[in-house]
């Protein structure tokens, strides 16, 4: 998969979650289905975008090892946890009104209700970190009732640390909430469709604030779907890497790394003649050069170049080398402004398919034969985000973010046909959070989202989202 790009999520992943964890800042995604994970070896990513219970991510250009929180239940973080009590538990409850729930071409407009129970923990033992979140949403549609559904979000980790200056963290992961329809062979229809991913990541450091560091990392993920036509689009991942870092001042750090990741898909394609699978193996091969530029508290800069070598077993026309890489800037303005900027070009791989017919000419004459069809897209993927948070007052803060993914196709069918196509997405964001007092706050987002997709099924729909959440956290 490739990296989770900026965006949005169908029926909006902006609101219900403020029910059950008010965020303010709007997150770029990473370039989201095979390819670079989203954060590189050394590289970081701009804060979390506030997601809304049980409503789909978009359709992501990223694999397994990215699935994306949004669209899943918020899941507080320590902020939530003031010491000496680190554990925590509340209740919320929000409000959306969505123009095209099903994000389709002229798809019906919906308000839905989204009950939110969450808690967590976060615990410092010793040199040692444990924490652990889970939320559990229920969302009820006012008239497009079979988008009624739970959604939910686990997680669970520690951070690690040891003498010689050696340091890790391990964090497992479970989420389910609404699919976002892919752009395939067909245009996307008004079906619900779960989709559950899971994941668990290791990360191991030996050489801290030293002149070198040297970093590995492994991880896992899986995505499934309970909509039987998304079988072809689920996957598993696993991926590996090594870093050697060096730092040659107080404010810069580089670094050179190797990078692998697997994306096994058991069900790539469908035979229709005899209804067998045939699965498909995407291979990536990285070489990461990064930089992490931090001049002062205020400033924070990551960047990553890589070049990217990746290979199919089943579909050889969707192979890719060149080059990658991501930038992230996040600026404390002022006391109460900060602004990031960041902007990626990633290469992913997603299969959908279907069966067409041929006229084939045999010995009693011609006879419309069944054959597999393959579409693959989301060959590169460049996205740009921009957003900014400000602190009006102690109670009262505000953000908003723009964002741009454009998603280069590969549509190939086994008989041979198409190539070129796009997959665009924009979209705005502004919301207002109000923190009545410790425990009690309130949050009201605007959203806008539009997608054009010229492929062999070409369509294009519009969204505005507008909805409000309140939560309640005890300590």
């Amino acid at each position: 998969m490739n990296e989770e790009l900026p965006g949005f999520g169908y029926g909006s992943a902006l609101f219900g979650a403020c029910a059950a964890a008010l965020c303010l800042s709007f997150t770029p995604a990473r370039a989201q289905d095979t390819g670079a994970p989203s954060s590189a070896p050394g590289s970081t990513t701009a804060p979390a975008q506030p997601t809304t219970p049980g409503q789909p991510t978009p359709e992501q250009p990223t694999t397994p090892s990215q699935p994306t929180q949004r669209g899943a239940p918020a899941l507080p973080t320590a902020a939530y946890t003031p010491d000496p009590n680190p554990y925590y538990i509340g209740v919320g409850q929000g409000f959306t009104h969505d123009s095209n729930v099903y994000r389709i071409p002229s798809g019906p407009a919906d308000w839905y209700s989204s009950t939110t129970v969450f808690g967590g923990f976060d615990q410092p033992i010793s040199r040692q970190r444990m924490f652990g979140r889970a939320a559990v949403s229920l969302n009820r549609y006012f008239d497009e009732q079979p988008l009624n559904n739970t959604s939910y979000g686990f997680e669970l980790g520690a951070d690690l640390a040891t003498i010689e200056n050696i340091s890790g963290s391990l964090d497992a992961s479970v989420n389910r909430t609404l699919a976002a329809p892919t752009s395939g062979l067909n245009q996307p229809t008004a079906v619900s469709n779960l989709q559950t991913t899971q994941q668990a990541n290791g990360r191991l450091r030996w050489g801290g604030p030293s002149l070198l560091t040297l970093e590995g990392s492994l991880g896992y993920a899986a995505i499934d779907y309970s909509d039987p036509r998304s079988v072809t689009s689920e996957s598993n991942e696993t991926t590996a890497s090594i870093g050697l870092y060096y730092r040659p001042g107080a404010f810069l750090r580089m670094g050179l790394a190797g990078r692998f990741d697997r994306t096994r898909t058991p069900k790539a394609i469908v035979d229709p003649v005899d209804g067998s699978f045939r699965s498909n193996n995407t291979d990536g091969n990285n070489l990461d050069l990064l930089v992490d530029y931090t001049p002062d508290a205020a400033l924070t800069t990551n960047a990553r170049l890589s070049y990217t070598r990746q290979t199919n077993s089943l579909l050889k026309l969707s192979d890719f080398s060149g080059f990658t890489g991501s930038l992230a800037i996040n600026w404390q303005a002022t006391a109460k402004t900060a602004v990031y900027f960041n902007a990626a070009r990633d290469v992913g791989f997603q299969l959908s398919s279907s069966t067409q017919y041929i006229v084939v000419q045999s010995g009693t004459g011609l006879t419309l034969t069944p054959v597999a069809v393959a579409y693959q897209n989301n060959r590169v993927n460049d996205s740009i985000g921009l957003g900014a948070t400000y602190g009006a007052t102690a109670k009262v803060s505000a953000s908003a973010g723009l964002h741009y993914l454009r998603s280069r196709l590969v549509a190939t069918v086994e008989t041979g046909i198409g190539s070129g196509f796009e997959d665009i997405t924009k979209a705005a964001t502004a919301s207002v959070n109000y923190a009545i007092n410790r425990a009690w706050n309130a949050n009201c987002t605007i959203a806008y989202e539009t997608r054009d997709v010229t492929s062999l099924a070409s369509y294009s729909y519009t969204a505005n989202v507008i909805g409000c959440a309140t939560q309640f956290t005890w300590h």
